[in-house]
């Protein structure tokens, strides 16, 4: 309880840090870079060697792949039923069909499931989330933009991304059995036990809840699927399909539950793919999440 208390001060403080106006309304990058640089990678270092390598971490290794791959679909077949234009189509699948699972995901999974859930998020967000955005999402946003990609370009944005970096460390040191000393344990441990403050204050900070009428059907479409009928898929493949009920499973589904991800919605406006929409998303998306990740964890719960 403890854990969900702090995460919901934390986001309060972003909100009000980003309507105080003697802050700058750019300050969470600065956030963002800390948490990107040095607490995502810690994290990685500190949780990966200490995962039990089986069979049953392919389901989280293959999760955000599966909803990210059934949402393009789902998203490039209504648009062009409904009409849509291409950027908006990108938008839709940059921020509903990528998961936020490491700036929500983990702080909920550390609240939830505690240290054992959020090493499986760890792995999840360092396997699945970042490297279908720098991969496909990259991909899509050129494609639906009109720009040429490189895929030289992509892998050098996959290599020098320091989480992507610190997870190859912790699963090196997982593959050859490497223990950590005590006082790296202790430091990695301390960097990474501020992520869930700094990610709810950087989160509030964006949070912006400007919304015009004709996008509520865009919007309606783009968080059903995020937030129910991404988690209902694995649902079903995890757990009536394979009868898949552990832990892995649970943290899989909840992770795919999980708000639309920023940095899909920052790369949707990088590309100029209808900006509107994928912040109203973002901003939507958040909150709203914080209800269905709790009805998602009554059903995997029962």
């Amino acid at each position: 309880m403890s854990n969900i208390i702090l995460i919901a001060i934390s986001l309060i403080a972003g909100i009000i840090s980003g309507r105080i106006k003697s802050i700058p309304a750019d300050s969470y990058k600065l956030l963002n870079s800390i948490l990107i640089n040095f607490c995502l990678p810690a994290m990685a270092i500190l949780y990966l060697p200490e995962i039990k390598i089986s069979s049953q971490l392919i389901f989280p290794l293959i999760s955000m792949w599966i909803v990210f791959f059934a949402g393009a679909a789902i998203f490039t077949v209504t648009g062009k039923i409904f009409h849509l234009r291409k950027g908006t189509i990108g938008a839709l699948i940059l921020t509903g069909a990528l998961c936020n699972t490491a700036f929500i995901g983990f702080p909920m999974l550390t609240a939830l499931y505690g240290e054992e859930g959020l090493k499986l998020g760890v792995l999840i967000d360092q396997g699945g989330s970042f490297v279908v955005l720098s991969t496909f999402g990259v991909i899509v946003a050129s494609v639906a933009s009109k720009e040429k990609w490189s895929s030289k370009k992509i892998l050098k944005d996959i290599i020098s991304y320091p989480p992507f970096i610190g997870f190859i460390i912790g699963i090196a040191l997982n593959f050859f059995n490497v223990s950590l000393p005590p006082m790296a344990r202790d430091v990695l441990n301390r960097l990474g036990s501020i992520v869930s403050i700094l990610a709810m204050i950087s989160v509030g900070m964006q949070l912006k809840f400007d919304l015009s009428r004709n996008r509520i059907k865009h919007i309606f479409l783009g968080l059903g699927y995020k937030l129910i009928i991404a988690p209902l898929i694995l649902y079903i493949i995890f757990i009536l399909i394979f009868n898949k009920r552990n832990l892995a499973s649970q943290v899989s589904i909840l992770e795919s539950a999980m708000a639309p991800m920023v940095m899909g919605a920052i790369l949707a406006d990088n590309y100029k793919l209808d900006p509107d929409l994928s912040n109203a998303m973002v901003a939507i998306g958040i909150p709203l999440s914080f209800i269905t990740i709790f009805i998602w964890y009554y059903i995997l719960g029962i």
